[in-house]
């Protein structure tokens, strides 16, 4: 039995990369822009480097969320 496991790929193409991390097209050139994502072109094709995305992301702080308020 052939066992394949997932990987989580290097580059991903910016029209897929918004749909992988939630993050607009807009809002990865902008980060690309600050130095906080990197892109990637080869040829026509930009890539969004998987690696610095996931490096930004879990330098952001964690959300807080508060607890349900009582009914009055």
């Amino acid at each position: 039995m052939k066992l394949v496991s997932e990987v989580a790929p290097e580059a991903v193409p910016l029209p897929r990369a918004t749909a992988v991390f939630g993050i607009s097209r807009s809002s990865l050139y902008r980060l690309a822009g600050e130095g906080a994502v990197r892109f990637i072109k080869l040829g026509r094709t930009t890539l969004v480097d998987a690696n610095s995305v996931r490096a930004f992301l879990a330098a952001q702080p964690s959300a807080v969320i508060r607890p349900e308020r009582k009914a009055a």
